[in-house]
């Protein structure tokens, strides 16, 4: 009796085999940057950097609570290593947990006022807030701008800031410097669209940001 294949379920297969071998790949390599770490922590106890890197692996991982726990013992082996403060606070906010981060990330600029990276993520914090938190979002993006002229993502959030309060030219303005300082950046490439769609179609049209 001659066997007959299905060609469509014979293609899920293998993609489905694909991405199952892909997956298992990319966990493979996180916990190898795991491993590398924690072998890293290990000889050079009493270092922040390899523990913050660790937190980094770990997160990356999806393991949050031992990420939390490697950025602590990275602060508590310095308390002034601002990299630690934002990323933790970085992870709070990638799960909703903005006055934790708000916290982490003011911290950070205590440490270091011009830690461009800090101010960019707090303007996160206050743009999620809400309308009348917009100003101090604006405020940071700005910081974040004029301490590191070429943050093409800072140029992007304060154009989501600036479309949120309605102001089209601003945000478009913002959107084409992002794009100017990344060509590839498909975040603003598709924001500016969203503002064209404004353009054709006024009220009617459904804005979608993408952060």
């Amino acid at each position: 009796m001659k066997s007959t294949f299905s060609l469509p379920l014979v293609l899920a297969v293998i993609i489905t085999g694909f991405l199952g071998f892909s997956t298992y790949q990319r966990n493979k390599i996180w916990m190898s940057e795991v491993n590398l770490w924690n072998d890293a922590c290990k000889k050079s106890w009493n270092k922040a950097r390899p523990f913050d890197a660790l937190g980094n692996a770990y997160e990356d991982n999806r393991m949050y609570d031992k990420a939390i726990e490697a950025y602590r013992e990275a602060i508590k082996r310095d308390p002034a290593y601002v990299k630690a403060y934002n990323n933790m606070g970085y992870l709070y906010f990638s799960v909703g947990l903005d006055d934790k981060a708000k916290n982490l990330y003011l911290k950070a600029l205590h440490l270091a006022p011009s830690y461009s990276v800090a101010h960019n993520n707090l303007g996160n914090v206050y743009l999620r807030k809400g309308r009348e938190f917009y100003e101090l979002a604006i405020k940071h993006f700005k910081m974040a701008i004029e301490l590191k002229p070429t943050y093409a993502e800072a140029c992007l959030n304060l154009g989501n800031t600036y479309l949120g309060q309605k102001l089209y030219d601003r945000a478009l303005e913002q959107y084409e410097k992002a794009l100017n300082l990344r060509p590839d950046y498909e975040k603003a490439k598709l924001n500016m669209e969203s503002i064209a769609q404004f353009e054709k179609y006024g009220d009617r049209a459904k804005i979608e940001l993408v952060y």
